[in-house]
């Protein structure tokens, strides 16, 4: 009896520590340019840029969250758009690429404890940007 008590117990504690495990998520979203010449970013946070051989933008945002649970990770994603790129081309000739949620408020459990987030984005821009400062791609004029 004694030793199922301990197996008992032995799972119980395990499952409230894979409860809280690390959750991981990589959420990507494509940006079709057309013929725009120019891409503005108002991206949450730091993120690098890369080139890549593509013809639109794609932006990879990885979410590593401490200390919560898999259902408060799939709202965020889900229903919230905490990591939620957005896009506008009212002007023209010009993209902007801003993140839904600039203010990320800290996150917490049911038990009031803060869990821990980490977020890695990056832009992977045609091989055709010149990539005039973190905020600013241009593109190159073609060679005729």
């Amino acid at each position: 009896m004694t030793h199922r008590l301990t197996i008992i117990c032995s799972l119980l504690i395990f499952a409230q520590f894979a409860a809280f495990a690390q959750l991981e998520k990589t959420l990507h979203q494509a940006f079709d340019l057309g013929d725009r010449a120019t891409v503005s970013l108002d991206l949450y946070g730091e993120y690098t840029i890369e080139p890549w051989a593509g013809n639109n933008i794609l932006i990879e945002t990885n979410v590593l969250l401490y200390n919560s649970t898999s259902s408060v990770l799939k709202h965020f994603v889900e229903k919230d758009l905490r990591y939620a790129i957005d896009s506008d081309t009212t002007v023209s000739g010009t993209i902007l690429l801003a993140s839904h949620d600039k203010k990320r408020i800290s996150l917490r459990t049911k038990t009031g404890a803060e869990s821990t987030e980490v977020i890695t984005t990056k832009v992977f821009v045609p091989e055709d940007f010149i990539i005039q400062d973190q905020r600013l791609l241009v593109r190159e004029p073609r060679k005729e």
